[in-house]
């Protein structure tokens, strides 16, 4: 039954990707007109446990303004984190989130 309806779907994705409705990190951000402000100093808690990792806060653009996102603590359950970070696009200025690897 999928067989009947996949030339529909890629011709769904196909006019997503054409309208700059692609997939990814940054689907659906507002790009911000002007770069985040520096980052805030943050003072971690002590970590819950032992192969917890510390996921840095960040600015996200919300409303016409940044608003700061505070960091956590987050379980590594044996992998690494690789962190997130600011990009500038056409859009304008987006955050892209870390991710496990």
């Amino acid at each position: 039954m999928w067989n009947r309806f996949k030339p529909f779907g890629l011709l769904a994705l196909g006019l997503m990707l054409s309208l700059g409705l692609g997939v990814g990190p940054a689907t659906g951000q507002e790009g911000a007109p002007q770069p985040p402000p520096p980052p805030q100093v943050e003072a971690p808690p002590p970590a819950p446990s032992s192969d917890a990792v510390w996921i840095a806060g960040h600015y996200e653009w919300q409303g016409g303004r940044w608003v700061w996102r505070s960091g956590r603590w987050e379980k590594a359950q044996g992998r690494v984190y690789i962190p997130g970070r600011h990009r500038q696009t056409p859009r304008g200025w987006i955050w892209e989130p870390g991710r496990w690897q």
